[in-house]
């Protein structure tokens, strides 16, 4: 996962991969002084964490939803019935809905997890609540530490069976929610973004929900200038058209094709 944007030309097809790069950035003040300015929340992600069957035996639901839950750097909101879908996400006020469906694979003679390890994967796929997009799509495998128990016998050391390799393996796949970026003050024709990392003028953002977390657009903003911690945009005012407003969800957009 990158850890910033893109220079100022994007393809929509790296725009669309990078829209939840977009919110990997330190966490801005929570407010500026004066009643004009909208506060930026905490993410909040809705986490659904299952285990199969055939791997309960080896992995208890609790620590695999904690295991989770540690790898998503937001306010995780646990889920305890299966795995939640975006109605669910709506009803929890979540920014994001992350679903790993744990479960055990087929070990394989002579590969490595093949004598003395427990073999798991999970899909782990993370989608916004709002606009119902994929941004992060990901089947990843675990090979469990040493089993400390005789063949058979998981249930009594989930912890020491996987304490280590899980969380050694979600770090390879670092996705960030530390902040999502709004529009914090309008001045038509112009607005202001709380984000800054790597935009320069002429790079495309997009209005896709309004303060109430309902779709909405989308409005193309188009960035001028960098004002310190913020980015100045600014956008088209023709008569009825659909205008920003203060508390706007931002993300990247697509340059059109030359």
């Amino acid at each position: 996962m990158l850890k910033s944007l893109p220079p100022a030309k994007m393809t929509a097809r790296t725009s669309a991969r990078l829209r939840a790069a977009f919110l990997v950035v330190a966490v801005l003040p929570a407010a500026l002084a004066g009643p004009a300015w909208a506060r930026s929340a905490p993410v909040r992600v809705l986490v659904g964490a299952t285990v199969s069957d055939a791997a309960h035996g080896t992995m208890s639901a609790p620590l695999w939803m904690k295991m989770v839950s540690d790898w998503v750097n937001a306010i995780p909101i646990p889920f305890k019935d299966g795995l939640p879908d975006l109605a669910d996400c709506r009803k929890a006020e979540a920014d994001f809905l992350v679903t790993a469906p744990l479960d055990l694979r087929p070990r394989l003679p002579g590969m490595p997890n093949s004598s003395g390890r427990v073999a798991a994967r999970t899909h782990l796929v993370v989608t916004n609540c709002i606009t119902e997009a994929i941004e992060y799509d990901q089947t990843i495998g675990f090979d469990s530490d040493p089993l400390s128990a005789p063949p058979g016998d998981f249930e009594s050391s989930p912890d020491a069976t996987w304490s280590k390799s899980v969380p050694a393996t979600l770090a390879k796949y670092p996705v960030f929610f530390s902040h999502v970026a709004h529009v914090i003050q309008v001045t038509p024709p112009t607005a202001l973004v709380d984000i800054h990392e790597n935009l320069k003028a002429g790079d495309l953002l997009r209005v896709y929900a309004d303060s109430s977390r309902h779709r909405k657009g989308p409005i193309l903003l188009v960035v001028t200038q960098q004002l310190g911690k913020y980015t100045e945009v600014t956008y088209p005012t023709l008569a009825g058209a659909m205008l920003p407003a203060k508390g706007d969800y931002v993300e990247p957009a697509a340059k059109p094709s030359p």
